[in-house]
């Protein structure tokens, strides 16, 4: 693979996200309205707005072979779908699992989100721009970065609106 395919996957992955996250826009209010913590579809829109903005810029950079925030571009994007990403959509099919229902984000979690880090990881694999251990503290610190990234947006956003 030439460098130019990982680049592609990198300009693409903005979409992915959105996309997935639209899923989640449509479908937030409804589904937090049964939980004591309740989030407007406002308040996820412009919380979104503040981490896809984030995701844009350090995707720019890494296609343009520049560092983000002190990280190589190929050891951001790999960040990207082998930590953050995956980790959420893993969390989406878990979530839905354990509450026996849908989740907001499952549905392109399993169709989009999932299937581009799986094919985006093997591509940074064969090309041994990353390895194997690399997915895995990649993935954990993914799972572990998430939810502090995503609640420090949606207070962001509460204070916004």
């Amino acid at each position: 693979m030439e460098v130019s395919k990982i680049k592609l996957l990198i300009w693409i992955f903005p979409l992915v996200f959105l996309i997935h996250d639209l899923e989640e826009i449509a479908t937030i209010e409804n589904f937090t309205m049964k939980f004591p913590f309740s989030v407007s579809t406002e308040e996820f829109i412009i919380a979104f707005i503040l981490l896809w903005i984030i995701v844009v810029i350090g995707c720019v950079k890494a296609a343009n072979n520049k560092r983000f925030i002190g990280i190589l571009p190929i050891k951001f994007f790999a960040l990207l779908v082998a930590g953050v990403f995956l980790a959420n959509g893993i969390g989406h099919v878990v979530q839905s699992i354990i509450l026996k229902k849908y989740v907001p984000g499952v549905i392109t979690a399993v169709a989009i989100l999932i299937p581009f880090c799986l094919f985006s990881i093997r591509k940074l694999l064969l090309e041994n721009l990353i390895t194997p251990k690399q997915v895995g503290v990649y993935l954990l610190v993914g799972f572990i970065l998430q939810t502090p990234f995503a609640l420090i947006a949606l207070l962001i956003a509460k204070f916004i609106v």
